[in-house]
């Protein structure tokens, strides 16, 4: 059996890997498209437009997540430094605190699948692989 507290960390590690993984696949994906742009007077052709924008909102949500959370927990550590005077103190965290992060986290891997599924299909269309 885990403690409530195990299981916290195991959340947090593995969502900290899942976004460490997704910004590594964000940026092959935009290195990616930069190998498939078009040779034409457009670098990024009209197909490559969707995925290039799910990958930039991927890196930037996860950016926002990051920021979001440093944020929060700022203020509610101020607050309650404030409130109680102490570092010491325990305190009951309120679940609505991470919401945002949360959010933002499910957003960035959502779009990150969506722009991974456009690159594929551009590839599988575009050569007419396993067709």
């Amino acid at each position: 059996m885990k403690t409530l507290a195990e299981i916290d960390k195991t959340k947090n590690d593995a969502t900290g890997r899942a976004s460490d993984v997704g910004r590594q696949l964000a940026f092959a994906g935009l290195a990616v498209i930069w190998i498939l742009r078009e040779a034409s007077g457009n670098p990024i052709g009209p197909a490559l437009v969707a995925p290039l924008l799910l990958l930039v909102a991927s890196l930037s949500l996860d950016l926002l997540q990051y920021v979001w959370c440093s944020f929060i927990w700022t203020m509610f550590y101020n607050f309650q430094f404030e409130k109680h005077k102490s570092d010491d103190i325990k305190i009951d965290i309120p679940d609505a605190i991470n919401w945002i992060s949360y959010l933002c986290f499910w957003l960035k891997i959502l779009a990150l699948v969506l722009g991974w599924s456009c690159i594929a299909d551009v590839v599988i269309n575009k050569w007419r692989l396993f067709i």
